[in-house]
This record gives C-alpha cells, sequence and structure tokens, in this order.
C-alpha cells in the first residue's frame, strides 16, 4: 500500500503510527540501523532475530515507500542496496528512546544498564542528540569503508 492511497477507517494520529510502524520487524529494523548501524539487506537478515527474507523485503519497502528510509546502490556493489533513515525517520529517535525508557521501567527482564536508564531519565534531550550523532557518524563510516574497498 502507497501512502498516497492507503485506506484508513479514521484519522488518528495513532493509525498513521501503526500503518508504519505497527509490527514487530520495523522497529527492529530501524534498531538496528540506530544502534548496530545496519545499512545491508545481509545485515539486517543476520539480525539475532531471524527476521523471514520476504518479510524484511517487505518492510524494508514499505519504509522507503513512507519516506522514513532512503535506498541506493552500495558503491561496491550495483547489484546490491544501502538503506539509511531519513530525516523523517531520524525524527522516531525521541519515541524510541522514550519507548526504550518505558521498557527500562516496566520489563524486569530488560537488558537496559541502570546507567542507560538513569540517563535517559535525567538527560533525555541529550540522549536524542547524542544518538542522531552517532548513527550520523555510522553512516559516514559506512560509506568511508565502502570507498576504500573500490
Amino acid at each position: 500500500m502507497s501512502p498516497k492511497n492507503s485506506y484508513k477507517l479514521t484519522v488518528c494520529p495513532m493509525t498513521y503510527v501503526l500503518d508504519i510502524l505497527g509490527d514487530k520487524w520495523t522497529f527492529l529494523i530501524i534498531r538496528d540501523m540506530l544502534f548496530k548501524g545496519c545499512c545491508r539487506y545481509q545485515q539486517f537478515a543476520d539480525s539475532d532475530e531471524g527476521v523471514a527474507t520476504n518479510i524484511l523485503a517487505s518492510r524494508l519497502k514499505k519504509l522507503v515507500q513512507h519516506g522514513l528510509v532512503t535506498q541506493c546502490k552500495d558503491p561496491n556493489n550495483g547489484r546490491q542496496k544501502l538503506y539509511h533513515l531519513t530525516d523523517k525517520g531520524l525524527d522516531l529517535i525521541p519515541s524510541i528512546l522514550h519507548l526504550v525508557k518505558w521498557s527500562g521501567n516496566h520489563d524486569p527482564e530488560t537488558c537496559l544498564p541502570e546507567t542507560i536508564q538513569a540517563y535517559l531519565e535525567s538527560n533525555f534531550d541529550q540522549a536524542v542528540e547524542y544518538v542522531r550523532k552517532e548513527y550520523a557518524q555510522m553512516c559516514q563510516g559506512n560509506h568511508q569503508a565502502a570507498a576504500t574497498v573500490e
């Protein structure tokens, strides 16, 4: 479904969010991009969660269609694609960090270290900027690594 012709039963903002992000795999793809520096299809496929390749391809396509992710040719291998978050995708960082913080407060089995939880509680805006900056550096590192292989 493209964003231009998707049918909505309501105009509720949550409906829009759920239409795009309302499944487990989409959030995990964005997580892997933000925190693990994944930008190649195989990196997502190799994730510990074991997403099926057809679901991965579908979710990446959906993220591109909705403008959260860009897709370009890998300079090392023109048959492969690189995926990067757009500004629209990066605007999800505060929401994602709020969900991480919420999980840290309510999931007794979470693997979120107490130091990160405390930092999110006391320095949330700085944490958002830190994640954004780190993501930009990872993307720049991916591009530099690709250029040195050529």
